[in-house]
């Protein structure tokens, strides 16, 4: 056993790692209010004014539109996209989220239901936890590229934590309280995207205070080998707190039989390569029923 400044050195690498697939950390996992620009009428009455009143009149207008988006109340942004442990299924919004499913350990969505309270259609795991699989919205996406405008979206591409594809789900018990979250690396992702999917262990430790957490290399199994360049990742991390606990576990190696040269035409092969981060974050508090 190690602790996370063993296994992982620097930290501070993780700098550069939030943005590696393109997006920032912070922005993942919170979400800010921007005040919005003065309205084109207040613009345009500004022009009919003499001065000073036209530029007393913008400064008016720009005063009450910050004061009002600043009054509304916040949306907690939780753990993840707002969802964090305690919340009720009754209780909770489908906004800004997409369609919601049965959840499978973290693979693919199963059978769709329309709101978080019906997560008693699901099949309960071992534990006694209902899953039940979340997308993030995603319409501002499909319309972007049905207009061909990658902008459009504004950087809103699919459920991404950090950057990076995910397959998120939530865990209720059975009195519809959300006990855990789930989230694993999407295998659909591209080549790139896939090949960084082990990094995201490091954006979620840094996230959650890199003190503290215990990690173990697991050594290889018959046949795994490392990635080019001797780069071989089979670790498993923990961190347990009164609120929360932790689990991450990632992998970057090469599974029996792939390789980075086709052993029959000597090119050099894609995608041959084992990487994905899996993270669980739990009540401590529950009890299997």
């Amino acid at each position: 056993m190690r602790s996370y400044e063993e296994v992982s050195g620097s930290v501070g690498k993780i700098a550069d790692l939030g943005r590696s697939p393109g997006a920032d950390l912070a922005g993942d996992f919170a979400h800010a209010v921007t005040p919005r620009d003065p309205t084109a009428w207040a613009k345009a009455q500004s022009m009919r004014l003499c001065p000073p009143y036209g530029a007393a009149l913008v400064a008016l207008v720009v005063l009450f539109v910050a004061s009002s988006t600043y009054a509304q109340p916040r949306r907690d942004p939780g753990e993840i996209h707002g969802l964090k442990l305690g919340l009720k299924a009754e209780e909770m919004s489908t906004d800004t989220f997409g369609d919601l499913a049965c959840g499978s350990n973290g693979g693919p969505p199963r059978q769709a239901i329309d709101d978080w309270s019906e997560f008693r259609k699901c099949r309960p795991e071992p534990n006694g936890l209902y899953e039940v699989n979340a997308r993030f919205d995603d319409q501002q996406e499909y319309i972007g590229r049905a207009i061909d405008d990658p902008l459009y979206a504004q950087g809103r591409l699919g459920t991404r934590v950090a950057g990076h594809p995910v397959i998120l789900s939530v865990l209720f018990d059975k009195d519809g309280v959300l006990r855990g979250i789930r989230m694993v690396s999407d295998p659909r992702g591209s080549i790139m995207e896939r090949r960084m999917a082990h990094m995201l262990r490091l954006a979620i430790i840094n996230r959650y205070d890199p003190e503290g957490w215990t990690c173990t290399d697991l050594p290889p199994a018959v046949g795994e080998t490392p990635v080019g360049g001797g780069v071989f990742i089979k670790q498993r991390c923990e961190k347990r707190t009164a609120e929360r606990g932790f689990f991450v576990e990632a992998r970057f190696l090469r599974k029996p039989g792939q390789s980075d040269i086709n052993p029959t035409t000597g090119e050099t092969t894609t995608g041959q390569f084992e990487s994905w981060t899996r993270f669980e974050l739990m009540d401590p508090n529950y009890k299997k029923p």
